[in-house]
């Protein structure tokens, strides 16, 4: 209580005795503030820091364990992290173990508020390596094994050599917003990298970034008939608008970009026009088209 009284007096003496606006609050106050502050940012910018690192990390993994290139997912990593002068990624590898796909991360991140050397934020995740199944017919005439490219029996052709549908066409939860919702079209699954064939000749309408999808491929076929990919890389896109396409063409290869829980083709057959034009056209569903029946 003496040191509580001697500093009350102080103060009450200073705001008595002030000349100008100098006083000996602001003398004290003012420095505190000042490192208040500092340590305020040095926690957002650590938070930033760590939540750029999982962000970067999460990448790397998700691209490994679909693809098996630790190379590719390093660099996936790398990208992810982005530039900045703030902090600094010292290092990200991957590796591949025990079928386990595990990235480590570095981050030297600055002290604001005095000179020293920054502090190492270090952390890894891991994911299952996703091998790929055996390629097989599922619910279509004449199963068995397939030959590079898998035509079809029906008005269309098999868009990918495996024609195992992890999800059909209809109303369902969505997997990733959890609404009730039409999907429109059927999901194939598949390993990262494998090959989108167009499904019938035709003429590319559209090759590019659609919010939801990642990225998609559109071919008119020409009666109001247009048939869709989703969900590859730019990277991944093999046509270009306007090109002509011939039935069992490689058009681009499998991806998990956009609304995506793992690396696969969605395909949508419509009527009428194709998501990405002033008239969307009318979604169906495209197992009667792929199956001749």
């Amino acid at each position: 209580m003496k040191v509580y009284s001697a500093i009350v007096q102080i103060f009450e003496w200073s705001r008595k005795h002030r000349k100008g606006s100098i006083t000996l609050e602001h003398v004290v106050l003012f420095p505190v503030f000042i490192l208040l502050s500092l340590i305020v940012w040095q926690l957002i910018l650590s938070g930033i820091a760590v939540m750029d690192t999982n962000a970067a990390l999460r990448d790397a993994v998700r691209v490994a364990s679909t693809t098996g290139d630790t190379d590719e997912a390093e660099e996936q990593g790398k990208d992810s992290f982005g530039q900045t002068g703030s902090y600094k990624l010292k290092s990200l590898d991957v590796k591949i173990e025990n079928d386990e796909a595990i990235a480590k991360a570095k981050v030297e991140i600055p002290i604001l508020f005095m000179a020293s050397t920054p502090f190492t934020f270090e952390t890894e995740k891991k994911a299952p390596v996703l091998h790929s199944p055996n390629y097989y017919y599922a619910g279509f005439p004449g199963n068995g094994p397939l030959g590079p490219v898998a035509l079809g029996n029906g008005q269309l052709g098999y868009p990918t050599a495996n024609m195992i549908i992890t999800s059909s066409f209809g109303y369902r939860i969505h997997p990733i917003y959890g609404t009730r919702k039409l999907h429109a079209g059927i999901d194939i699954g598949g390993r990262f990298g494998d090959p989108i064939f167009a499904a019938e000749d035709g003429i590319v309408a559209y090759a590019g970034p659609s919010s939801g999808y990642g990225n998609i491929i559109v071919i008119d076929h020409g009666g109001g008939l247009y048939t869709v990919y989703a969900h590859m890389y730019s990277n991944q896109i093999q046509v270009i608008p306007g090109q002509h396409v011939k039935r069992g063409d490689k058009i681009a290869e499998i991806g998990n970009a956009g609304g995506s829980t793992g690396p696969h083709l969605h395909f949508e057959v419509r009527h009428g026009g194709y998501p990405r034009g002033a008239n969307p056209g009318t979604p169906v569903d495209p197992l009667p088209y792929l199956s001749g029946s």
